[in-house]
């Protein structure tokens, strides 16, 4: 996610290390075909090569697993029936306001990203992670300045449902008063948090909800955001959030 300081590290040896050695396995899984859909969904994988992210505690960098996933979503919608594009390719480099305007038309931009917590309570590892056990599960994200914050609303509420009902717990770090977070929660059972000068919610022209799917710097975290299993359940989540 952006605008965290520890995000934006630039730990090149690790992306090369996660994308040779480390890079975590993309699991397909056949579905039945369902009727097709009119929504049209616009997913953006956060990050890049030259913009990674924060760094997980294994030393992966954050774009791999938002990459990973993004795919994994597209892939069980699209053989549901869902029209959906992506804002880029894996390792294609574009500004957040370019991401913002391709949403024009859309029905919902949807930016996937994987969370870190503060410094003061990173651990910096030696293969280059950052770890921490202060926070772990997932966040939502929107903006009262998107044009669409009505819907954006309804849409994050029915993701956190969805989230929720398949026994994914919320994390509450962002809404801590500590230096760097204090963000206003809108729903603490559902993880949903107001960020209104976050540039691809305020700007995309369309409805706008980011997810951070895990915390990454989280051990535990982590291992579950790398299995087929974890990101089998937030795909069908997401159809849950368009149905």
């Amino acid at each position: 996610m952006q605008n965290f300081p520890n995000k934006h590290t630039n730990m090149k040896s690790n992306v090369q290390k996660a994308i040779i050695v480390g890079a975590i396995s993309i699991v397909f899984i056949s579905y039945p075909a369902k009727l097709s859909y009119s929504l049209s969904l616009l997913i953006d994988p956060g990050h890049s090569p030259k913009s990674i992210g924060t760094t997980a505690c294994s030393g992966r960098p954050e774009y791999v697993y938002n990459t990973n996933l993004t795919i994994m979503i597209a892939d069980y919608l699209r053989k549901n029936g869902i029209t959906v594009s992506l804002t880029k390719t894996p390792d294609s480099e574009i500004s957040l306001i370019k991401r913002c305007a391709i949403s024009k038309e859309k029905d919902l931009f949807l930016s996937i990203h994987h969370d870190s917590v503060q410094p003061q309570f990173i651990t910096y590892q030696s293969n280059g992670g950052f770890c921490s056990w202060k926070a772990e599960g997932f966040s939502i994200f929107i903006s009262r300045k998107n044009h669409y914050y009505s819907k954006s609303l309804s849409y994050a509420r029915k993701l956190g449902s969805a989230l929720v009902k398949k026994g994914l717990q919320p994390s509450l770090h962002h809404a801590e008063k500590i230096k760097g977070e204090g963000r206003i929660l809108l729903d603490p059972e559902l993880g949903i948090y107001l960020y209104d000068d976050l540039i691809v919610l305020k700007n995309a022209e369309s409805p706008a909800v980011l997810l951070e799917a895990a915390v990454i710097v989280n051990p535990k975290d982590e291992a579950r955001a790398a299995t087929g299993k974890y990101q089998s359940l937030i795909a069908e989540a997401v159809k849950e959030m368009v149905d």
